[in-house]
C-alpha cells in the first residue's frame, strides 16, 4: 500500500490528515517522548530534516524558537509544514526541497537538528548522518528516532508477517523503510560519526495494537485484550528506565557533537 504522504498531492490535504495521526494513541505518546528530548531553543536555529508537516518544527517552536528551517525532498511537505508554522505559530519558517544526504548549507550554521522517522528510509544512512554532523554547529545537539528490531513489537509482527502470511519483504507499518536499528547499531553509527549521546529513549514496549489480530476470530476478546495491554504498556511508558529503553518499539536518542 501507497504511504498517504506519496498519495496526497494537496497541501492542506496533506496537512489535514498529517496532523491527524498525531491525534492516535501511539503516535501522540511517542511524539510526547521526542519532545521531552529537546533542549530549550531560545534564540536557536533549527533544522527539521524529513519534516513531513512540520509537527516538530511546531514543537520547537514551542520551545521558543523562532528561527526554523524545514527540509524534506517532498514539494508538499515542505509547503505544509510551512502551512502548519505560519497558522499555528504564525511563523514565517524557511522551507528548502532537498535530499537529506546533500544538505544545502554551510558548515555549522544550525544548533539543533530534528531528524525524526528518515533514517530507517535513507539506503546511505552513513551519509545522511556525515551531513547532519557538517551542517551542525560545534556542541549543537540531535535527536534522532527511529524503530526498534530488538523490541517485542519486532519479534512478534516480522514472524507473523514473514513466516505465517508468507510477507517476505515486511519492513513495518510503512513500506518504504529499507532497515531497523537496535539501540546497539544507532548508538554505534552515532558515535562513529562524532556524536555523545546524551541520552536514550523508548516507547510502545507492548504491542497492544497486535489484539487487533484477533478480530478475525472474535471481536470481543480483541477489546479484551487490547484494553488489557494498552494498559500494560502505559504502566511501562510512565517508568524511567534504560533498561526497558532498550526493546521499545520506538528508539529515540538526544545526542552532541
Amino acid at each position: 500500500m501507497e504511504p498517504y504522504y506519496f498519495r496526497l498531492r494537496d497541501v492542506k490535504e496533506f496537512l489535514e490528515h498529517y496532523l491527524h495521526i498525531y491525534k492516535g494513541d501511539y503516535n501522540r505518546t511517542r511524539a510526547e517522548k521526542v519532545v521531552r528530548l529537546f533542549p530549550c531553543l531560545i534564540g536557536k536555529k533549527v533544522l527539521d530534516i524529513g519534516s513531513g508537516g512540520g509537527f516538530y518544527s511546531l514543537a520547537a517552536s514551542k520551545k521558543g524558537c523562532k528561527d526554523i528551517t524545514t527540509l524534506d525532498v517532498s514539494h508538499v511537505c515542505v509547503k505544509a509544514a510551512r502551512l502548519n508554522l505560519r497558522k499555528n505559530a504564525n511563523l514565517d519558517a524557511k522551507g528548502v526541497i532537498a535530499d537529506a544526504t546533500n544538505i544545502p548549507f554551510i558548515d555549522e550554521c544550525f544548533d539543533f537538528i530534528i531528524c525524526v522517522d528518515l533514517i530507517e528510509h535513507i539506503k546511505a544512512d552513513r551519509k545522511l548522518l556525515r551531513e547532519i554532523q557538517r551542517v551542525l554547529k560545534n556542541t549543537g545537539f540531535l535527536v534522532i528516532a527511529t524503530q526498534n528490531s530488538n523490541s517485542l513489537n519486532y519479534l512478534l509482527e516480522s514472524f507473523i508477517q514473514r513466516y505465517i502470511l508468507k510477507n517476505r519483504n515486511w519492513m513495518g507499518w510503512d513500506p518504504t523503510h529499507v532497515r531497523f536499528y537496535t539501540p546497539k547499531t544507532l548508538i554505534q553509527l552515532l558515535k562513529g560519526h562524532g556524536f555523545s549521546i546524551i541520552k536514550l529513549a523508548g516507547t510502545y514496549y507492548i504491542p497492544y495494537m497486535a489484539a487487533f489480530w484477533f478480530k478475525k476470530f472474535n471481536t470481543r476478546l480483541s477489546k479484551v485484550f487490547y484494553v488489557y495491554l494498552h494498559m500494560l504498556n502505559r504502566m511501562f511508558e510512565n517508568r524511567e528506565s534504560i533498561a526497558l529503553n532498550l526493546f521499545g518499539w520506538g528508539i529515540m536518542c538526544l545526542c552532541q557533537k
